[in-house]
């Protein structure tokens, strides 16, 4: 008879919370739930609203958490409700104050908060030293940490508290960095200011067909970008939309 000790099973190793996905992707579920009439719904409803059978796919349960976590949606009982930060974005009563109410979404979650207190004014690494940072200071695990750092990024940039620079301006947009004094010259005859130009951009309103027919595709994108974005772009669609190649296909990713 064997006298060695059955060794214990071992404990799934767990992340500290962190936004799964971008602030960005979590003010258009908001907008969603608001277009859509579905706010105070159960999570089951919003899932079926955005094409799942139920809520207890991956995909959903991110974003709802990811919502959360920026001050967006709040659970009470089983229904998913509106804050009024999310209605103050969606509504806004002076579009001046978006770029204030994107920031304080941005500071919502306790994890940015803390990175907060970390990088404010001072340069952001790149991602995959971010990723280290947060496995080694914040509770991140090494299997979560990549996608961690690339959401606070993307969501850095969306709030507009990080700019070209690299600085991490949390508190006031990155933009508005304090110009130089200019350097006094010789007197010169006025000329007409040079208008700013506007990157265009491409809109899309597209109605699907078929088994899809009475859904809508809504894209907004700029009029070019590099081959890297688009891929990105598109593996974030596979990401969030679950692809069914037939009918009565089992619930996908």
């Amino acid at each position: 008879m064997s006298t060695e000790a059955t060794p214990e099973p071992r404990k799934r190793e767990r992340s500290a919370r962190y936004p799964g996905v971008p602030l960005a992707d979590s003010i258009d579920l908001a907008k969603f739930v608001d277009d859509r009439g579905l706010d105070g719904l159960p999570a089951d409803e919003i899932a079926v609203a955005l094409g799942y059978k139920n809520a207890r796919t991956n995909t959903v349960s991110a974003r709802l958490s990811a919502a959360r976590q920026f001050g967006l949606l709040s659970l009470d009982g089983e229904g998913y409700a509106l804050t009024p930060l999310a209605r103050s974005i969606l509504h806004p009563t002076d579009p001046a104050d978006l770029p204030r109410l994107r920031r304080q979404a941005l500071l919502e979650p306790p994890l940015y908060a803390e990175l907060a207190q970390r990088l404010t004014e001072k340069r952001v690494p790149d991602a995959s030293i971010l990723a280290n940072i947060l496995y080694h200071h914040h509770s991140i695990i090494a299997t979560a940490k990549q996608q961690a750092a690339e959401s606070f990024l993307e969501s850095a940039r969306a709030a507009g508290a990080l700019g070209e620079d690299g600085i991490f301006r949390p508190h006031a947009a990155a933009e508005a960095a304090v110009a130089p004094t200019p350097t006094p010259t010789a007197a010169v005859a006025p000329t007409a200011p040079t208008p700013r130009s506007t990157a265009a951009e491409v809109k899309l309103d597209l109605r699907l067909w078929g088994p899809d027919r009475g859904k809508v595709l809504r894209l907004r994108a700029p009029e070019s970008m590099s081959a890297a974005s688009l891929d990105r772009f598109l593996a974030a669609l596979k990401l969030l939309i679950r692809v069914e190649e037939a009918a009565g296909t089992a619930e996908g990713r």
